[in-house]
């Protein structure tokens, strides 16, 4: 009897034992069964006929040339997504350079909105939520890279958007310049056999995107419309010619005068219908406008050449920069004049900071130190130069002078009439030590040929002073700043 009591308690604590596993839920699931993990799924493609959701957007998280749609509901004023504002930037001190998308439009929770980088140029021109607060709450779609932006996925190095029908920037594989040209291409480039406006066009627009060509050509045309001319203020002139006006365009841009002379008061200038000959370097400017590359000569017109009579050749040993930007030197902040480095001192009020010599250099002997403000942006600014429009590469070391830290930001700004504009800045620099040298890269596009100075802002966040020094600035192959 105890054997059989005993034989059925043991049954029943098997029993118990095992429901009691059948509870216990399994680290993890098998891939087999409902309810294992996938990858999640979106309803969107990313495409142009079928652009992501804002959801879908940040579920991918990354990919590029991705087209988004959605409402613009606000910005980020500095570093940090929690900072968002929801509403127009009227009353912002320069235009911001993101928008925040969501789905809806009346969305005020940051969690569900994707910051979207405005890159400098037509975009940030024509969405930024300074100059259009009437943005706010319109439909957007926009192409870029979806990436890492103020810690969440964004959307970086937009080329394209379209706002109330209106499309902004270039779709990725629009035409390729050169595909579609009218007319026959004619000549080699030489001196004997010049390239008509079709062949310049065609060997140019398969150039690399922003680097002008080592040798210089020639190239003969009759003008078609003027784009700049000749003009005592900077000795040079645009002109668009061909061989008719049924044949393809191109851009003679900032050509100088005979001999490659600027032009002065009282020489001739050029009117639509006059055949000219120029000799010049080549550039596909930003990959999508063949043209001369800021400067060259002009040979003849109408047959004439110098006018001193003598026949005009290239030279033998062509000048790096021929022309149509400012080039300037103390970049390392080597030259000093009273107490102040050489070239940085701005006519405009670019440039408000305190400067000071230090010998705390990254290279050389001396760096600048930009005092800070905890009370207001202090600005390190370069003298007024003339830049065409484009990108220019910007590169310089920063390095924190305290343990407080320091945060900067470069940019530039248009000079009208001795007068500053708006600002237009690139990314911020943050978290600086005073142990170490920062070495900062960042691309500046100039919207429109004009008078700027490049500036880079001691951010008043947290407003410690820092030392810069070895600026740079190059546009395609030209140093413009060294």
């Amino acid at each position: 009897m105890k054997k059989y009591i005993f034989s059925v308690l043991m049954a029943a604590m098997a029993a118990f034992t095992f429901s009691s596993c059948e509870d216990v839920p399994e680290p993890y699931t098998l891939p087999t069964q409902p309810g294992a993990p996938t990858t999640p799924e979106v309803a969107t493609q990313g495409t142009e006929a079928s652009p992501y959701t804002v959801t879908d957007a940040k579920t991918v998280k990354t990919g590029t040339g991705k087209y988004i749609k959605g409402y613009i509901v606000g910005y980020v004023p500095d570093k940090a997504l929690k900072e968002a504002i929801f509403g127009d930037a009227s009353s912002a001190e320069t235009a911001p350079t993101n928008i925040l998308l969501a789905a809806k439009a009346d969305e005020k929770e940051v969690n569900n909105c994707m910051p979207i980088q405005l890159p400098a140029g037509d975009l940030r021109t024509a969405l930024n939520l300074k100059d259009n607060p009437g943005n706010l709450k319109k439909e957007l779609i926009i192409c870029g890279n979806i990436e890492n932006y103020f810690g969440v996925p964004g959307l970086k190095s937009a080329t394209y958007a379209k706002i109330d029908g209106k499309e902004i920037g270039k779709k990725p594989g629009d035409t390729t310049p050169g595909s579609d040209l009218k007319g026959e291409a004619k000549g080699d480039g030489s001196e004997a056999n010049p390239f008509n406006s079709v062949a310049a066009q065609k060997y140019t627009a398969a150039l690399e995107a922003g680097k002008a060509t080592d040798k210089e050509f020639y190239i003969k045309g009759k003008v078609q419309s003027i784009k700049e001319q000749f003009s005592a203020g900077f000795g040079n002139g645009s002109f668009y010619i061909a061989d008719d006006a049924n044949s393809t365009q191109f851009l003679i841009f900032r050509i100088y005068y005979f001999g490659g002379e600027k032009w002065k008061k009282g020489d001739m200038t050029l009117k639509e219908g006059d055949e000219i000959v120029v000799c010049a370097k080549l550039i596909n400017y930003m990959g999508n406008t063949p043209e001369t590359n800021q400067g060259g000569k002009l040979i003849s017109v109408n047959g004439k050449t110098s006018a001193g009579g003598g026949e005009v050749k290239p030279d033998p040993t062509p000048d790096p920069n021929p022309g149509g930007v400012t080039t300037s030197e103390n970049g390392g902040f080597e030259t000093w004049a009273d107490g102040k480095p050489t070239n940085w001192k701005t006519a405009s009020a670019a440039g408000n900071a305190t400067l000071s010599q230090s010998e705390d250099a990254h290279s050389g002997k001396y760096s600048v130190k930009v005092g800070g403000s905890a009370s207001a942006n202090k600005r390190l600014g370069y003298k007024e130069i003339t830049l065409k429009a484009g990108e220019y590469k910007v590169k310089f070391y920063v390095k924190a002078v305290t343990e407080k830290g320091a945060s900067v930001r470069p940019g530039f700004v248009p000079v009208t009439d001795g007068k500053a504009g708006d600002y237009i800045y690139g990314e911020y620099v943050n978290e600086l030590k005073n142990t170490e040298w920062k070495l900062v890269e960042q691309t500046l596009t100039i919207p429109a040929d004009g008078t700027y100075s490049f500036v880079i802002m001691n951010a008043k966040k947290p407003g410690g002073d820092v030392l810069i020094d070895d600026f740079t600035v190059t546009f395609g192959s030209t140093a413009i700043i060294k």
